[in-house]
Parts: structure tokens; sequence; C-alpha cells
């Protein structure tokens, strides 16, 4: 064809119409050539259990089980099946992996599907924020742009892979479910707008969060419009307007709040709601049966989850804490990777300098101020920006445990409302071309923090193990199929952080239990998966490196471990001898009968460092894992047994015994830990530095330093007596005023300790440091 000179004013738009996806495009083929090796578990202990425990929930997906949700599914004594059940979520996002890993078998290759349907899940999102905000701001660049930069963050682009339905997928569902809302908005497209909400629901419950926002600003603004007697500057006959609520005039309070409860705003919550609880109750209805239908449903984990998650079931709060990592996490997903000078995730652990403090409750007010004077459509900018806090308050702030980082990657909203709304405003001003190089330098942007985050965690040594491993465990996986296994928890093979999820995902597909030798055993075991220290059997997979494969006799293998644990010297003795090996304490007696294991078991572990301890723990000093003998135990030969599995950081101390509620303790045992050898050098320093400082302010039992921010107490020779009891403290300041108001009456500070909690005893030296207020003291 002809290019003639009428023609080609029309090419040429048609082609700048498709430079903005072609950059996208561009822009989202980063990712996969700097993601890094897809198909082994490389990045933070929770990505990799997260990822593994999706991935056994998929793998174990099929109609011979109901289509349940399990993690693991073992033999009772009986021979009927006992399901780990985990059905808090939603089986699409689960049907979905299922199918992506479907056509491969090895463990590496399923891996590798799973995380690039995740990571075109969240190059979808970016998409549909692309679509959402170029339809608001009338301008694709403007859309681009905003897009790119949004999800450049680390929450972001750090768990774009993860096999989960609460990240890539979830925001994929949010994302498409704001573009409907923004069609429905412009053009009255109610029927699309439902069936995507819908669809995203399928695949998690974010997107509550983002219908909540919509529907309560959407009404407001209806309400608003009706008090000012003037239709809602929403611009479309589908959004609420004077005319509507009262049926042409303003005549009575009641006849708006009826048309309120029949409008669209309240159609999409009561449909979606309904949808959502027919999701959750399949769920539910699938755990009760797999726990054989006699647990109540109030006691389903899944709904006690649900209750405890939304704050209907009481919990310790931290509300303090809660709204300072918000703000932090907030501030983290605004800014892009690239521009960061901080690397990871902003937590109140490391907290930023003052001026990141400063500059993040700029952005905020600058989102908040962008949406207050955003008149068009002012609605759907609230929703966007604040849909996050709709699911952080109710969700986060009831949890005990608010330590779910990628949870930050749902504030992407801030920064699309903030960036839209100003190169919205800078495009009035400068005209196209600001937004095209706001759009041109966010996909660089883009780029580089994929290029950065995408080499974060890369070890060609951990690879190696990692191969390994998954090929040890592909070959132990084509002989136990089908079959009862039991998993030793003491080797060391199994990769990352909690390594029952790794387990449940390399065995998916076998009948197995996994944990301790010394528990009690399923019915119909049949194989043993060790990490080659096993007594009295022959490797049925010699070729493999980390992992074997072992034919075992059912009570075998906990008598081959009672002789193992014998043989070596308690650590502790008590009524319960205790031995301490890694991470796991052995409880061993004999003889012993039932008796002996009535009544619970206490067992405290104090932190060396008291920022590893959760947070509703700190201010205990000390994490509690108390348990009862059943399920834990074993009694086998006039012998009982148990091991508890200890955190995996770095412990001071552990206290343990016995007791029976409403009766005296029946015993009692504390096992002290010498600091490893990088802690005791740690710990040295500041000794040193504390003695070069210069004279001590107080000379006494122990010597007291004073620096700009603590006191530290040491002590040389010591011992393990000269800790006991509390250490009191009390501080005076200069001026009264610095006191809290409960504290000007006694006119001092009261900073009594523990020195279990804040000192260390190493190398025949105590030493204790206790921070110290920052006012002047008298």
């Amino acid at each position: 064809m002809v290019m003639t000179r009428e023609r080609l004013p029309r090419v040429m738009a048609r082609a700048r119409a498709w430079l903005p996806p072609a950059v996208l495009i561009l822009a989202l083929s980063a990712l996969f050539a700097f993601g890094g090796d897809r198909a082994y578990f490389y990045r933070l202990p929770h990505h990799n259990e997260n990822s593994a425990k999706n991935l056994a929930l998929a793998e174990n997906l099929s109609a011979q089980d109901n289509f349940r949700l399990f993690r693991a599914k073992a033999l009772a004594e009986d021979g009927s099946p006992y399901y780990n059940m985990y059905s808090r979520f939603p089986i699409g996002g689960t049907a979905l992996i299922k199918l992506a890993t479907a056509p491969f078998d090895s463990l590496s290759a399923k891996l590798a599907a799973a995380r690039t349907l995740a990571l075109l899940m969240f190059c979808g999102a970016v998409v549909f924020a692309y679509l959402a905000v170029a339809r608001l701001t009338a301008s694709r660049w403007v859309g681009l742009a905003a897009a790119l930069i949004a999800f450049s963050s680390y929450y972001a682009l750090y768990y774009d892979d993860a096999v989960s339905n609460e990240i890539a997928m979830d925001l994929f569902g949010v994302m498409l479910t704001f573009h409907g809302m923004v069609v429905f908005v412009q053009d009255g497209r109610f029927r699309q707008l439902l069936i995507k909400a819908c669809a995203a629901l399928l695949l998690g419950w974010h997107v509550y969060a983002l219908l909540l926002a919509f529907i309560v600003f959407g009404l407001a603004g209806a309400v608003a419009a009706w008090l000012r007697g003037r239709p809602d500057s929403g611009g479309s006959p589908h959004m609420w307007n004077i005319h509507e609520i009262t049926g042409g005039g303003r005549k009575y309070h009641t006849s708006m709040f009826a048309a309120l409860i029949r409008s669209r705003y309240m159609i999409l919550g009561a449909a979606t709601l309904a949808f959502g609880i027919v999701v959750l109750g399949a769920n539910l209805v699938n755990e009760y049966y797999a726990y054989g239908g006699e647990t109540p449903m109030s006691e389903l984990p899944s709904l006690r989850s649900a209750l405890r998650r939304t704050g209907l079931e009481p919990e310790r709060q931290n509300l303090p804490h809660f709204a300072r990592l918000q703000i932090y996490r907030a501030g983290g997903a605004t800014l892009p990777y690239a521009l960061q000078w901080r690397r990871g995730g902003w937590e109140p652990s490391h907290l930023p300098p003052a001026g990141v403090a400063v500059g993040v409750l700029a952005l905020g007010a600058a989102a908040l101020a962008g949406i207050a004077f955003a008149r068009r459509r002012r609605a759907l900018w609230a929703t966007l920006a604040l849909f996050g806090f709709f699911w952080a308050v109710p969700m986060r702030a009831s949890v005990r445990y608010q330590f779910h980082e990628f949870e930050a990657a749902f504030y992407v909203g801030v920064p699309l409302a903030l960036f839209g709304l100003a190169l919205m405003g800078a495009r009035r001003t400068w005209g196209e071309r600001a937004p095209v190089a706001a759009a041109l330098a966010a996909a660089a942007i883009f780029a580089v923090s994929a290029f950065q985050i995408g080499n974060l965690g890369r070890d060609g040594e951990k690879a190696e193990a990692m191969k390994a491993e998954m090929a040890d465990f592909d070959a132990i996986r084509e002989k136990t199929r089908g079959e009862a296994v039991a998993v030793l928890w003491r080797p060391s093979f199994i990769y990352g952080g909690e390594r029952q999820h790794f387990a449940n995902y390399y065995l998916a597909g076998s009948v197995f239990a996994h944990g301790d030798p010394l528990a009690p055993y399923m019915g119909g075991v049949k194989y043993v998966v060790g990490d080659g220290d096993y007594e009295g059997g022959v490797s049925l997979t010699p070729g493999n490196r980390f992992a074997f494969l072992y034919e075992v006799e059912p009570l075998h293998l906990p008598r081959a471990e009672l002789r193992r644990v014998e043989s070596a010297e308690p650590t502790a003795r008590a009524d319960f001898d205790l031995y301490l090996e890694g991470d796991t304490l052995t409880y061993l007696k004999e003889p012993c009968g039932e008796d002996d294991a009535r009544g619970r078991f206490f067992l405290s572990v104090r932190a060396v460092n008291f920022a590893n301890l959760p947070e509703d723990r700190r201010e205990l000093g000390h994490d509690g894992l108390n348990f009862s003998f059943a399920p834990h135990g074993i009694m086998l030969d006039g012998k009982c047994a148990m091991r508890r599995p200890l955190p995996r950081y770095p412990i001071a101390s552990i206290a343990t015994g016995q007791w029976t509620p409403g009766e005296d303790e029946i015993w009692s045992a504390e096992i002290r830990l010498p600091p490893s050898e990088e802690i005791a050098a740690r710990y040295e320093s500041v000794y040193e530095a504390a003695k070069a400082s210069g004279e001590p302010i107080i000379r006494s039992d122990f010597d007291v330093y004073m620096d700009a921010h603590a006191l530290t107490y040491v002590k040389e020779p010591c011992a393990e007596s000269d800790t006991r009891g509390d250490f009191f403290l009390d501080i005076r300041p200069v001026n009264p005023e610095d006191l809290s108001e409960y504290r000007r009456a006694r006119g001092y500070e009261n900073l009594a300790f523990d020195f279990s909690r804040h000192g260390i005893i190493f190398a025949n030296k105590c030493m204790a440091r206790r921070e110290i207020p920052g006012y002047a003291i008298a």
C-alpha cells in the first residue's frame, strides 16, 4: 500500500498510540531477564516457606481427596487418612498453580513453572494498573509512568515471583477489580465490575479492602451530594446524584437511606460478600469432613484464623508498633528500589534516617492532599490511595505476629495515586512532554530495580546444593509416591527455615508424617527419609548426596534413636533428663509410665538478641513454647521420650519443666548456653570499648560505664551466681518535665532489669547493657 501524505498523520498517530504499551512490554521483560534462576529456592526464608507451602497445596489438590487444600496427609493407626489442612485461602490460586505445574515431573521444573506463573500475574497487575490510571487521567503516558514507578518498590519486586495467592495473584485480582471500578464509573458497566471482583475473590481476599474502600467513599460522596442538593461530581449516570437518591426531590432523609440500600454500591458489596462466603464456606465444609466431621465448625483452624485476623477473636495488640510499621512500609512501598539508599525492607528494627521518616510523612501528606483536591472521580482516587490501609487496620492490627513484610506490596495504591495526580498536574502545566519524559525515566528505573533485586540472594554454592537436594527428592518421590513415609526432623538436609514446608512439597503425593523419629508413628509406615546417619538400614537411593530413603520397620527407628540419645551425656538432669542437640531439645525418662506424662510441660526460651523474639514476647523477655506429652511424646520399652524444636535464633537460656494445672510444679530445670564465638567476640569488643572509655561512673560489685546511649555493667571475674536477682536502675532527669506524668510525682524513671534479658556471661566475664533516656540526666 502506497503511503500518501493524507495517510501519514493517521499512521503516525496510530504508532504514537502504541508507543506506551511497547515501552511497558519492554520494561516488564526486565523481570524475566533479571529474575535469577527460578528453579530453586533463593530468597529469604519466608519467601521460600510461602512458596513451598503453596506448591505443596497445589501438588496435593486432586479429585481423589475431594479437592481439599492440605499440606500433607498421614495415616492414623486404623488406616484412616489424617490431613494437615490449610483452607483459609480461595481455591482459585491453588488450582492455577496446579495447572501450571501439572505438565512437569521434576521438583525444580514445577517450581520454575509456578514462579513464572506468579511473575505473569504480577505483570498482569502492572498492566491493569496502567490501563486504569490511563483511563482516569486520559493519558497513556501518565498511566505508564505511574504504574512503573509504583511497582518498582522493594516490596513489589522482591515478591513478584513468590508462589502464593497472597502476593502476585492477589495483586493481579486487586488491579483487575480497580480497572473494573474505573470502567463502571466512566461507562456504567456494572456487570463487568461484578465479574472482575468475583474472579479476583477466587485468587485472594485482599480485594475486599479495595471493595470496602470503594463502597465507603462512593456512598460518602453520594451522601455529600444529597446534602449539597446537587448531583455528585462523578459525572456518570451510574454514579450517585441527588435525583437518583430522592426520586427528583429532597423530601425526606429516609428516602435517601432507602436509595442507598438499593444502590449499586450496596449490591456490589452484598454480591461479593455472598460469593466470598460461598468460596470460604466450601473450604470449611471440606475441612470439617477432612477432620472426620467431629471438630465443631467454630474450632476449625481456618475459621479461627479468619476470626483472629479480622479482630473478632480478641488478641494482644501493640498498636504503637503497628502504626509505626505501617508508616515505614508505606514509605518503602512508595520509593522505587533503584532510588533507595537503604537496601531491603523498611522495618522498625532497622529504622531509616530521620530524613526518610520526614520524607515518608511528606509523601503521605502529598497523596492525601492530592486526593482532597482532585475534584473529579474523587472516590476512585481515594479508593486507590487508601485501600491498603483498609486491609491493614482490621486485619494486621489484630494479629499477634505483624511480621509479614510482603503485605506492604498492597500499599502500591499510594504511589499510583500520588504519581498519577502529580503527573496529571504536570501535564496541564507543561503539556504532553512531561508525562512522556516521566514514563521513559520510570521504565529505566523499573528495569534497574528489577536487575538489582533479581541479583539479591544469588549464591553459586547454594545453587549447586539446592540442585542436588531437589534431585535427591526426585529420586525419593519415584519410589514413595502413594506410600507411607516418615521424614526425620533431626537431619539438616531440607533447605531453609521451616523445614516441614519443604518436606510437604518434596513429598507431595505421598502419605507421610514428618517431624520427629521419637514422635508416635502413623499407621502403615513403610519408608523413612534421613540424612545418611540412619542405624540399621540400607539406603534405597545410594546415588543421592543429601537425603536418603530407607525401608524400615515401624518401631525400629524410634528404638535406634533412643539408643543414640542415651549414649550421650544429658545436658541437664531432672525428672526427665534433657539432651540439647543443635536446635532440638530431647526429653527422656526411664522407667516411665502414664502418670509421668500427665499435666503440661513448659518451655521458655530467652534469646541472646532480644529483637529476635516475636513482637508480643519482647515485653515478657522470652518465647513460650509450652506443650503436652501427647501428641509429641512416645512411650516405648518402658521409656518416655519427646523431642521439641527450638527457635533458630541464638539462645541465651532455656527453662523447662512440668506442672499440673491448678496444682504445684512437678519439676523444673534451666540450661544456660554459652555464647557462640561470633557473639562472644562482639561482646568482647563492647566490653573492651567500655573499659577504654575512661573511669567508670560507679565502682561496686559491677563497674558501670556510661555513654550517650546506654549504661554498661561489667564484672571480671564473674559467674552465674553473680547475676541472680533483679538489677534496679533509677534515673533522675535535670528537667522533671522530661518524665511522664505518671513518673513526675515520684521524681525519677525506674528502669529495673533482669540480667538474663539484657546481659551475657562469656569468658569468665559478665556484661549487661541498658539503654537510657535521651534527656539530660542529673
